[in-house]
């Protein structure tokens, strides 16, 4: 039988180290929240392509990269350059949001944009680095 000397160590024990897990676990929740908004972000998105002019385009978004906070935007057509930056900066009839892609992206704290068009080409705004565009892939 622990006696209540045992006991009172225990306890104290257990309360010192639940109150040092606790901003970890905290950290880890919040980074797992943030990133199923991300997520959620991406589907609405390929929500809003789906209605807007460039429906025939099949634009679908996606959460991407190690950290899920790159926004990878696919698309079935093949891309030139002064499209992929009208639709990033949001002009002319590219502008699927005022103040494009881009203003769409900061809202929702990704930190940059990749467009990959059908032939596997990938223009990227922001921050992506060279080795992520290797291996981007969707988040789950």
């Amino acid at each position: 039988m622990p006696t209540p000397t045992t006991t009172l160590a225990v306890i104290v024990l257990t309360v010192a180290l639940s109150c040092t897990d606790r901003p970890q676990t905290d950290a880890a929740i919040q980074q797992e929240s943030a990133r199923r908004a991300r997520v959620h972000a991406a589907r609405i998105f390929t929500r809003d392509c789906e209605a807007s002019p460039l429906a025939n385009w099949k634009l679908h978004g996606s959460a991407a990269g190690g950290d899920c906070r790159i926004l990878l935007v696919d698309t079935s057509m093949i891309l030139e350059d002064s499209t992929v930056e009208a639709m990033h900066y949001g002009t002319g009839s590219y502008e699927l949001y005022a103040g494009g892609v881009l203003h769409f992206s900061r809202e929702r704290a990704f930190r940059g944009v990749a467009y990959r068009d059908r032939t596997g080409h990938l223009w990227t705004y922001g921050e992506v680095s060279a080795r992520e565009t290797q291996d981007l892939q969707p988040c789950r």
